[in-house]
């Protein structure tokens, strides 16, 4: 007699059952043999997560912005996908971040004032990099980026808009003043309903009164809410849902930025039955004929063989906290420490290079740096890390500096030039941001906001 979880894993391979099913099971699956009360039991033990396929169309290793973003995609075409994640939060280092995306070319300039072509964005790379390796790389993201931000506004709940003034970091022929970078829509987190306890949170240092998000231009309202009745309203609107949002929930569901961006990609897989397996790591990749068929995790249900019959996507966050590699490419002044999830720790790199893969070493850079001043929490002893972009330190009336005080840079140079110019000839590790009560009046600097509330522990100090 066939046993009735083979069967039910046959009529039911997404592990989706009702109470209605539950209460028939003894008459309806696996016959009359079986006590309907064990098949009750071993059903709901055994579906209470989502199972892991023997085979799938495509293996996404990392919920991230990447492993998410080709999941979606892949699901858009009709494959069966399965969108492993390391822990039990989807989002990555996107969560946590501005969410921006440089896609030159795209439609949604236009409605800014701002049209662009691919074309004046190669003559700007091809100005501002020059032909390092990886051109075909370049020419394959230019020609398929507009067509995949339409794509997914088209198919999923993933919509951005254009920024009207936000220019390159860099100057020179085919610089573009806006429209390139696009910003993810804010989301209500309450759409994910039971869900949004997956989505990772901002940094604990971006979020207001405990657990609020705001955008970039929200934050200046919100500093001075009595200047205009603009700024009082959107300080009550925002502030009082952030309250209404405590009350159910652990932190606001009103999201913005990269938070918000994640949570539109989670929302869309999730309505597409796309369920991230969370907790399953990868353990290695399996290798057929010298190629990538499919990978060994290790889920909480012990090892798993998944063979993917279209590929499979490493999407693991990069060697941010992989010390071993961080100790090989990285210049020596820099701080073992990063931004991104701490379990960002290079399994898929380590996974590749197992197989016979090499690092490209036609990059002009390791890593995308970002300068951080940082202090220690007086009530908990935590680190806590501030990244100056541009908030303050690319403002006028302020000064950067080695430990004899001269300066090292523009200092209204984007933060990844900064710190290249910081590390330059040795690094100068730390650095110091200069100023006056004035600047901080006006702009604040880092965890001093403007008009000098906050914490004055992180005032100069840049690692």
């Amino acid at each position: 007699m066939a046993d009735p979880q083979d069967d039910f894993d046959d009529r039911f391979p997404n592990g989706v059952f009702t109470a209605e099913l539950i209460a028939g099971a003894g008459s309806n699956i696996g016959g009359p043999a079986r006590q309907p009360e064990l098949l009750f039991w071993r059903m709901l033990m055994s579906r209470a997560k989502p199972r892991v396929p023997e085979t799938v169309d495509l293996l996404v290793i990392g919920a991230g912005a990447g492993g998410m973003s080709a999941a979606l995609a892949a699901s858009i075409e009709g494959l069966e996908v399965l969108l492993c994640e390391k822990t039990d939060q989807v989002g990555g280092a996107l969560s946590t971040s501005a969410g921006t995306a440089w896609i030159p070319g795209n439609s949604l300039g236009a409605s800014v004032g701002q049209p662009d072509t691919t074309e004046a964005a190669e003559e700007f790379l091809s100005h501002t990099v020059g032909d390092v390796q990886g051109l075909a790389q370049r020419k394959a993201f230019l020609a398929s980026g507009p067509a995949a931000i339409d794509h997914f506004s088209e198919h999923s709940k993933v919509k951005f808009e254009a920024a009207a003034a936000l220019p390159d970091y860099l100057d020179g022929p085919g610089a573009a003043f806006g429209g390139r970078a696009l910003t993810p829509l804010p989301f209500d987190g309450r759409e994910l309903k039971e869900n949004f306890a997956h989505l990772r949170p901002p940094r604990e240092e971006f979020l207001g009164l405990g657990g609020m998000m705001a955008g970039r231009h929200e934050l200046f309202k919100m500093l001075a809410p009595f200047r205009s009745l603009e700024n009082l309203k959107t300080t009550i609107t925002i502030v009082g849902r952030y309250f209404i949002d405590r009350l159910s929930h652990s932190r606001g569901t009103r999201l913005v930025m990269g938070n918000a961006l994640a949570g539109r990609l989670y929302l869309s897989l999730l309505e597409r039955g796309v369920k991230p397996v969370f907790n399953t790591s990868l353990v290695q990749l399996i290798e057929s004929n010298g190629t990538v068929s499919g990978a060994i995790l290790e889920t909480p249900d012990g090892q798993r063989r998944v063979m993917a019959r279209r590929g499979v996507v490493l999407a693991t966050g990069g060697i941010s906290w992989h010390y071993g590699l961080r100790s090989r490419f990285f210049p020596a002044p820099v701080e073992h420490y990063s931004l991104a999830p701490a379990a960002n720790t290079g399994d898929g790199v380590d996974a590749a290079l197992k197989l016979g893969s090499s690092f490209d070493a036609g990059g002009v850079s390791p890593a995308y740096w970002m300068p951080c001043s940082t202090y220690r929490r007086a009530s908990d002893g935590k680190r806590m890390y501030w990244p100056h972009i541009l908030l303050d330190r690319a403002k006028p009336g302020l000064l950067a500096v080695k430990r004899d005080g001269a300066r090292f840079a523009n200092e209204a140079d984007s933060y990844h030039d900064f710190c290249i110019a910081q590390m330059r000839d040795g690094g100068q590790h730390p650095a110091f941001l200069l100023c006056d009560h004035r600047f901080i009046k006006t702009y604040g600097l880092g965890f001093v906001l403007p008009g000098g509330m906050g914490s004055p522990a992180s005032s100069a100090m840049v690692i």
